[in-house]
């Protein structure tokens, strides 16, 4: 599947980082990365499916936190897309499934 990497150049404010989710929430986001090195700037890496690129990047220009929104087409040395974990068994418990025991997973350790 082809992916388009978005590289969004943000001004940090109190919820930022909430409101770039809500912006991305109704798109496939494929990853995202987040950074806030300086306190007056800020970096978040996004990649989605190439044919909801150029809509993703208009919302995310209408943010107020954003001040620049570069497009760029994914490398194949990029890699394959994050895969969602595979689910757990059904009957499994979910500690015994992260390799914990039954009993310590619910006595809490």
């Amino acid at each position: 599947m082809e992916h388009t990497r978005l590289t969004v150049t943000l001004r940090p404010t109190t919820g930022t980082l909430a409101r770039l989710a809500s912006t991305l929430n109704n798109h496939r986001v494929l990853d995202l990365a987040f950074s806030a090195v300086a306190p007056a700037s800020a970096r978040a890496v996004v990649r989605v499916p190439g044919p909801e690129a150029v809509r993703v990047q208009q919302k995310l220009r209408r943010m107020v936190d954003v001040l620049d929104v570069a497009l760029e087409p994914s490398s194949p040395d990029d890699g394959p897309a994050p895969q969602a974990p595979s689910p757990r068994p059904a009957g499994v418990p979910a500690g015994a499934a992260a390799g914990v025991p039954a009993g310590m997973a619910a006595a809490g350790g």
